[in-house]
């Protein structure tokens, strides 16, 4: 979960195991646009060209790939 992200930052949208199926946005990367103070929590986040409003608690930094993952 990311409370304060930096406006430019790539992020993951990441939901729990049992909702991520219905949300179309579920491990998708985008670029934190708009930061939001306060007691309500959601991030203008631009994924794919359009501008969306998640929950910080649906945010995360992407996972870096292992550099020789795919290595044999």
């Amino acid at each position: 979960m990311i409370v304060h992200p930096k406006p430019g930052a790539t992020v993951q949208i990441w939901y729990a195991k049992r909702y991520a199926h219905t949300m179309p946005l579920h491990g998708k990367l985008g670029t934190v646009e708009i930061v939001v103070k306060g007691k309500i929590k959601n991030h203008g986040i631009r994924i794919d060209g359009r501008l969306y409003a998640v929950p910080c608690g649906n945010l995360r930094y992407p996972k870096p790939s292992a550099p020789n993952a795919n290595a044999t």
